[in-house]
């Protein structure tokens, strides 16, 4: 299967909500209870991000992965720093999102999609850039060391009526 990442258009919602659904079922079925992923809904991811679409910020990015059969198999959406997460993070963008089905996963679209974001961010002078993963998702969190980011603040919140522990990563970037 070859898979071209690109820039996301509006008529990419609906896949980009199904990966989003599909993505936390795959990769968070160890971590969550299967209520809170039961309680999922790809309707509810399309009105979210139909709102990255309708105030688009020029700063912000947002790819998919699409197969060679045209169905999305992976996003990721970053941007300047939104306010709750300016003081938890430190930095001055953020990676909002990034999710990939498993069956295209440790084949180089996830790398290739954060590279496609970071360069967006570091052309926009937004150098420091953060974002949270789950503390016991070591995959994902090699996966960030890997490209570079350092571990930093551990926050706890309840998700979906489960309490768990993220960890900030600090990502450092070169002006392009």
């Amino acid at each position: 299967m070859s898979i071209l990442v690109r820039e996301a258009v509006e008529g990419d919602v609906e896949g980009i909500a199904r990966v989003h659904v599909q993505g936390w079922r795959e990769s968070y079925k160890d971590f969550l209870s299967p209520e809170a992923l039961a309680g999922l809904s790809v309707e509810e991811r399309m009105r979210m991000w139909q709102g990255a679409f309708a105030q688009p910020d020029p700063r912000a990015k947002l790819l998919v992965a699409e197969a060679d059969d045209g169905e999305i198999v992976g996003f990721a959406r970053g941007g300047p720093i939104r306010g709750e997460n300016a003081d938890a993070l430190g930095t001055v963008a953020e990676i909002f999102a990034i999710y990939l089905l498993d069956k295209v996963k440790r084949q180089g679209v996830g790398r290739q999609l954060m590279r496609g974001v970071l360069d967006h961010l570091s052309r926009h002078s937004l150098r420091s850039v953060g974002l949270w993963v789950l503390k016991d998702n070591h995959p994902a969190r090699r996966f960030y060391e890997a490209l570079g980011g350092m571990p930093g603040e551990e926050q706890s919140f309840d998700l979906r009526g489960q309490m768990v522990i993220e960890v900030a990563y600090r990502f450092e970037l070169a002006l392009t």
